[in-house]
This record gives C-alpha cells, sequence and structure tokens, in this order.
C-alpha cells in the first residue's frame, strides 16, 4: 500500500462528501492501525505473556501521526497492555486531526470548518481526490473477491480491522461480502499470510487481529449495555 495502516483506516471510515466519520467506534480501529503500523517498523514489540507493548529505541521517520502515538507509548512509565494502548491513543487530543491532516497533504483531503447550531465549530474532512482510497479498495477487493492466493500483511492487518468494525459493509457490496465470506474470515483472522513472512511480520499481523477482536468485543458491550 502507499499510505500507512491508520491513514487506510480513516479513508475507509470518513464519508466522501460530508468528511464525517461514519462508525460511533472508529477511533479505536484507528489505535489499533497505529500500533499494527509501529509493529511493522519495528518501533515497538508485542510480547504475548503477559500481553505487553514494548517501546524499543530507535531512529526512525514516521511521520506527525505516528510518532505522536510512539512518543505516547515511550513516555509511559511501564508497559502496558495492547487494549490499554488502544483506549489511550484513541483518546489523545487532535488524534483524528493529525493523522486527517496527513491525509490533506498527500492531496486526499480537504479540512473544512462547520458550524453547529450556530454556535459551535466542527471540523470535517471531505474528499479532495479519490485517488488514494480507490486504489486501496481495489486492492482490498482483490484480496477478497477474486484472488485465492496469500495477502500482503498491510492489506491483511486493514481488511482485519475493517473487518472488526463493520467497516467493509460501509464500503463493498453486500452481495460481494456474502458471497466470498469464508475467504474474507481468513484473511481477517491472519489465515491468507505468505508463508515467507518473517517472524516478526506474523507477530505484528497477529497482534493486530487481536486489537481488531477486542475492538469489536467492546464495541459489542457498548451497545448491548
Amino acid at each position: 500500500m502507499d499510505i500507512t495502516l491508520p491513514q487506510a483506516i480513516l479513508l475507509l471510515s470518513l464519508n466522501d462528501e460530508t468528511g464525517k466519520t461514519e462508525k460511533g467506534y472508529y477511533q479505536p480501529a484507528l489505535a489499533g492501525a497505529a500500533l499494527a503500523e509501529l509493529f511493522l517498523r519495528g518501533a515497538i514489540e508485542h510480547q504475548a505473556d503477559p500481553d505487553m507493548v514494548i517501546a524499543l529505541r530507535h531512529s526512525k521517520a514516521l511521520g506527525a501521526f505516528l510518532t505522536m502515538c510512539d512518543d505516547e507509548i515511550g513516555r509511559a512509565p511501564k508497559p502496558l497492555p495492547l487494549s490499554d494502548w488502544i483506549s489511550q491513543l484513541a483518546n489523545q487530543k487532535d488524534f483524528i486531526a493529525t493523522l486527517a491532516d496527513e491525509l490533506c497533504h498527500l492531496g486526499a483531503l480537504s479540512r473544512e470548518e462547520t458550524r453547529l447550531f450556530g454556535l459551535f465549530t466542527r471540523t470535517v474532512w471531505p474528499e479532495a481526490s479519490p485517488a488514494l482510497e480507490t486504489s486501496l479498495k481495489q486492492a482490498m477487493a482483490h484480496a477478497m473477491f477474486e484472488d485465492v492466493g496469500p495477502v500482503h500483511e498491510e492489506l491483511c492487518i486493514t481488511i482485519a480491522l475493517a473487518h472488526a468494525v463493520d467497516l467493509l459493509e460501509y464500503n463493498f457490496p453486500a452481495d460481494a461480502l456474502i458471497e466470498h465470506d469464508q475467504r474474507v474470515a481468513a484473511i481477517a483472522a491472519g489465515k491468507c499470510l505468505n508463508r515467507s513472512s518473517s517472524e516478526a511480520v506474523v507477530a505484528a499481523v497477529n497482534a493486530a487481529i487481536r486489537a481488531a477482536n477486542a475492538m469489536a468485543d467492546n464495541a459489542s458491550a457498548s451497545i448491548i449495555t
């Protein structure tokens, strides 16, 4: 993919015309995507037993959004579980704005200020160019509906996160998702990775999928209560 995992999830979450998000729990999905991207880039690592996210020393150029997330993890006095970081990152100030501004610089979104009831200002990010999102959706559709081979780790994570928070239903035809539900489920479970993927990549994908499942469970619990 030509964009980061968080950028992909935000593009899938926004209404192209209004610039508003379509899902109430998209922020945890973005946090899960940020953690997955940091795993893949070797900025953090995941310790499975006990479940902890470990910050690593590195000199990688990560961009404004990922740097913000990486710095937050690095400032923690002790390692925390994956689920804790999903919540903490999602509630950071300027969490969405920093990521959306990256996509504005890439030409995918535009930044607009709207008024609510004539009193409050709200920032929205309508689509400026469909090129990045169209390319992303084409790659996802090919992996889910046309191909039967292994899936690149970044696409696998994007599909897993989107699947967990029902973004696939918003972005792809329902009949295609139903027809290929077993393939989609297998990708979302990390069962379609290339066998030559490194252990670090597999660990990162599995950690992201665990994050996606945790997000789905939390969303279901909030709806029930």
